[in-house]
């Protein structure tokens, strides 16, 4: 069957991929940017980017990060996530032979009322 190597990855990755192209190229056509240039196999960084929906993106035992079509990866932490912040996306990369994850969160803040008294 013709692109089966496209099921190896998850939906969202590839949505990803195809937002990115046509950005760069609306970027060209409004003069904002010079013509995309696309991956070569000599000097690109190879990276992988998916979203989380319905929890599909989670850490689990303070040690693992469970991402979807590729289970369950083992985390050296820089930094550790609180337990109130949401993850949104995750970028997997791998650079000469080492795999970085960076993780975009989001928390809500409660806004809290002040009151000011103008004379």
């Amino acid at each position: 069957m013709k692109n089966q190597f496209l099921k190896e990855v998850d939906s969202l990755a590839l949505s990803n991929a195809q937002l990115n192209v046509r950005r760069s190229f609306t970027n060209f056509f409004q003069k904002r940017a010079k013509f995309p240039r696309f991956k070569s196999k000599k000097t690109s960084v190879k990276s992988y980017t998916t979203n989380c929906v319905n929890n599909s993106i989670r850490i689990e035992e303070n040690k693992y990060l469970v991402l979807p079509k590729l289970k369950r990866i083992k985390l050296k932490y820089h930094r550790e996530i609180p337990k109130n912040y949401r993850i949104k996306s995750v970028t997997l990369t791998n650079s000469n032979g080492n795999y970085y994850v960076s993780v975009l969160t989001e928390f809500e803040k409660e806004i809290q009322k002040c009151q000011v008294m103008i004379k």
